[in-house]
């Protein structure tokens, strides 16, 4: 069973955040969620002389969890036990990852506009240095999941992805699918044919997928799609899947094995979190890799 002891959900006050709000209620529904911190973070440093001139000492602190608080009340009647954390830091994504690690946060919700609204600069940040699991969700998302699509390279990371994506089909009734994006070695083309060698690479990677099955047998009868990248990257082949299957969760393994922060999140994972795709994003780290 998949417990969320602690869950963040990140408000910027635009008007995605009635829909975070509402989602994190049907998360709340759906799974045993015990508490959920609201969080937003005023940069004091960015304000106008404009608007310290017109509005003088303020304290805006308490106007915007006044705010939040309404938005709470609204869209999420229903709810867990929550709490509206406003605070005033210099920098917002440190200030959120202390709050991660005082709280002993298991997920956070980060809301995403399509990239013709903002350039998602601070979302990247949260991606690479938040140190939980990450549920992305686009501001043309829906709140109705059926189907799960878990891409998996057989790396550990991967494989804790799948298992994690395979219990909460299980909990909440949904159907999973597992794919594999494979490449081929074109430069010995045409030394070797095509078809042989897309033969053999098939061969390799289902020869892998019944290793994976023995190893965890839960996970035996989900189906699994193979895909060639042809030429498009893995990232690309993954989107187009997303969209082929009308998938409503896309769920990620991440390594987080780089001790460099910014080169810990991994290139598919950026690569998709950039893309303006309507599906929500499970980023998943597990516990071994956040320790």
């Amino acid at each position: 069973m998949i417990i969320i002891d602690a869950m963040m959900v990140c408000l910027d006050l635009s008007d995605i955040d009635e829909k975070l709000v509402a989602f994190t209620r049907s998360i709340c529904q759906r799974l045993p969620v015990k508490k959920v911190y609201f969080v937003h973070n005023i940069k004091t440093s960015e304000l106008s002389e404009d608007f310290r001139e017109t509005f003088g000492d303020i304290d805006l602190s308490k106007e915007v969890e006044a705010n939040i608080s309404d938005i709470v009340a609204e869209h999420f009647a229903g709810g867990c036990d929550h709490e509206v954390l406003v605070s005033e830091e210099p920098n917002t994504e440190v200030m959120m990852a202390d709050l991660v690690k005082r709280y002993d946060v298991k997920l956070t919700l980060l809301g995403k506009r399509m990239s013709n609204k903002s350039t998602g600069s601070l979302g990247t940040k949260l991606l690479r240095i938040l140190p939980c699991s990450i549920l992305v969700f686009p501001e043309t998302a829906s709140f109705n999941i059926e189907r799960v699509l878990t891409p998996i390279d057989f790396s550990d990371a991967s494989v804790h992805a799948l298992r994690l994506s395979k219990s909460l089909a299980d909990e909440l009734r949904l159907s999973l699918e597992i794919m594999h994006v494979y490449k081929l070695p074109t430069q010995y083309f045409p030394l070797i044919s095509e078809e042989k060698a897309i033969k053999k690479a098939e061969e390799v990677v289902n020869g892998k997928f019944k290793e994976l099955q023995k190893r965890h047998t839960e996970v035996a009868g989900v189906p699994y799609t193979l895909v060639r990248a042809a030429g498009k990257s893995t990232a690309e082949r993954i989107s187009l899947q997303l969209r082929k299957g009308k998938h409503d969760l896309l769920v990620l393994g991440l390594k987080g094995n780089n001790p460099i922060p910014s080169l810990s999140l991994g290139s598919v994972p950026t690569k998709i979190y950039n893309m303006d795709i309507d599906t929500p994003l499970w980023l998943v780290y597990s516990e071994e890799v956040i320790k």
